[in-house]
């Protein structure tokens, strides 16, 4: 049975089955193993085989930037690490693209990240802001007052706000980081590649 699906590809890899093996995120069942797609399915739990593709948005700002692309690319890790096969969930795709769209130009990139990362957390049933609430993580005021703005203002505002302390910032990401490793089995890759980066950019600057 054929179905037309919208998708966004969260990675491409290479299998001894066949050429290329893509992991998609659904609007309509989720992740499935395998831009409007035509897709040949028994069922949704079955292995899928895409027989036909439209790119709807091919993100090319994000491709030519690598930082951005990183950043995307972390987004796409947390969606893969927290959401379970088959498990449908248009608020987490919708999150996903627009997440995607905002880092494209966004002039605080960063933050657009912080953002998803609190709010996909959230639809995963590991709601951050739930946590410290109950006491089991002390901030201070000016980080929890970022954190509320970072869950609740829309992207394009966030990323104009003149009002945000780059510090605090970093105190935030930081308490978010530690909270989103309690769920994680395994470091991300996107972030291990960056903090490498950020460590040889350091280096550079110290040599010059």
């Amino acid at each position: 049975m054929y179905h037309r699906l919208q998708a966004l590809v969260l990675k491409t890899g290479v299998s001894a089955e066949a050429d290329k093996t893509v992991l998609l995120f659904t609007r309509e069942w989720g992740k499935v193993l395998e831009c409007d797609f035509s897709v040949y399915l028994k069922t949704p739990n079955a292995r899928s085989r895409v027989t036909g593709v439209r790119i709807l948005n091919g993100f090319s700002s994000l491709r030519s930037d690598w930082r951005r692309f990183c950043m995307a690319q972390h987004c796409s890790e947390i969606c893969d690490a927290l959401t379970m096969y088959n498990s449908e969930n248009a608020m987490k795709y919708d999150l996903l693209g627009r997440t995607w769209e905002l880092l494209e130009k966004a002039e605080n990139p960063k933050r657009i990240v912080l953002a998803f990362t609190m709010r996909f957390l959230k639809l995963s049933g590991y709601s951050f802001l739930d946590y410290i609430k109950r006491g089991n993580l002390q901030t201070t005021r000016s980080v929890y007052d970022v954190l509320l703005k970072i869950s609740t203002m829309s992207g394009e505002a966030l990323d104009a706000d003149e009002g945000m302390d780059d510090s605090i910032l970093s105190e935030v990401e930081s308490c978010l980081e530690g909270y989103l490793n309690l769920y994680l089995t395994r470091p991300l890759h996107s972030k291990k590649f960056m903090s490498k980066i950020a460590v040889m950019e350091k280096q550079l600057a110290a040599a010059n």
